[in-house]
């Protein structure tokens, strides 16, 4: 079976190949022309050079293939919207058409459990794959576009084209490269601070684990026309991710906390005066609402859909992916 996946190059599309190729699957992979392909060398795949903004690439990129899972999208919480909706939105649209047109099976969508509204979180109920989803504030452009995505497929995807939702958790392991270019900073200028008390769960999940969970959502033939959220099974606090963070950098953890409101208001404030460096997606509402709000999230359905589970642990993970941390930056 020839698969087609997007946003190979990147942190998730990367163990998703991996796991593909384990699986057997022949991979073909969408690259800019700029991107570095010395990992998908190494894993024997096809590449098509393009972008989600190039129409002639994406369909040349979906001739013969059985499956599509599209991971490519703007994952900073920075930009505007209308970098966003190009992205994001526009690029999926280009891609399903592209899709539809190569007579693609199935069309796995890789979405985000950023898509919940922070009202949702803030109120502490349970989140599972029946909750009711509406489009995020203004000040949240990446959940919002991902919802907007989410839409595209459920709606536009032709009758004959099966068609699977994935959110993902929130994301750790090997290959996170926003760990060098923004955590670090930040945590090394000594002026974060926990948000809160620091107790509430965030929903970690080993970024292999989702990539398994995401290629059985294109396998299953159960998961046709279902909205799946890919998340760990253990509690993960925000006080236990930093000090996991701080150990793995050799740095000082972090003791100091400040009240969630106030936090949120450094955020509004620093969307208006940090416009570059590091801390620019540290200090945004975004930012703050996703580390300081608690995630209860349960995804029981999927795993029994799926015949899925998370099987790797938060410290277990947090090892391999300082293990490569300290290989790749020294």
């Amino acid at each position: 079976m020839l698969s087609l996946v997007t946003g190979g190059t990147g942190f998730f599309g990367s163990h998703l190949i991996e796991e593909l190729r384990q699986r057997g699957d022949a991979v073909r992979v969408l690259v800019r022309p700029t991107s570095d392909r010395s990992l998908l060398t190494g894993l024997g795949v096809e590449t098509v050079e393009g972008d989600l903004e190039d129409v002639a690439s994406l369909r040349q990129a979906c001739q013969g293939c059985e499956v599509v899972y599209h991971s490519a999208a703007r994952v900073e919480i920075v930009g505007s919207e209308g970098d966003f909706h190009r992205t994001t939105v526009a690029g999926t649209e280009r891609l399903l058409a592209a899709a539809a047109e190569a007579g693609v099976r199935r069309f796995v969508y890789v979405s985000s459990c950023g898509v919940y509204h922070p009202s949702l979180f803030a109120s502490g109920r349970e989140i599972d794959e029946s909750t009711p989803v509406r489009l995020a504030p203004r000040w949240f452009i990446y959940g919002r576009a991902k919802y907007q995505a989410e839409c595209l497929v459920r709606q536009s995807a032709p009758p004959a084209m099966q068609w699977v939702i994935v959110r993902l958790g929130y994301l750790f392991g090997p290959r996170n490269r926003t760990m060098h270019t923004h955590v670090e900073p930040a945590m090394r200028d000594h002026t974060m601070r926990i948000i809160g008390d620091g107790q509430n769960k965030m929903a970690f999940v080993y970024v292999r684990d989702a990539a398994r969970a995401v290629a059985l959502a294109g396998s299953c033939p159960e998961a046709e026309g279902e909205v799946l959220i890919a998340g760990g099974n253990e509690r993960v606090t925000q006080q236990q991710y930093f000090d996991a963070l701080a150990d793995g950098f050799g740095i000082p953890r972090i003791t100091r906390h400040i009240p969630y409101r106030i936090a949120f208001l450094c955020g509004w404030l620093g969307e208006y005066f940090i416009r570059s460096g590091p801390r620019q997606a540290t200090i945004r509402r975004a930012a703050i609402a996703l580390t300081g709000l608690p995630q209860h999230l349960r995804c029981d359905y999927t795993q029994k859909l799926l015949g899925w589970r998370p099987e790797v642990t938060f410290a277990d993970g947090m090892k391999t992916a300082f293990e490569w941390y300290h290989k790749e930056y020294g």
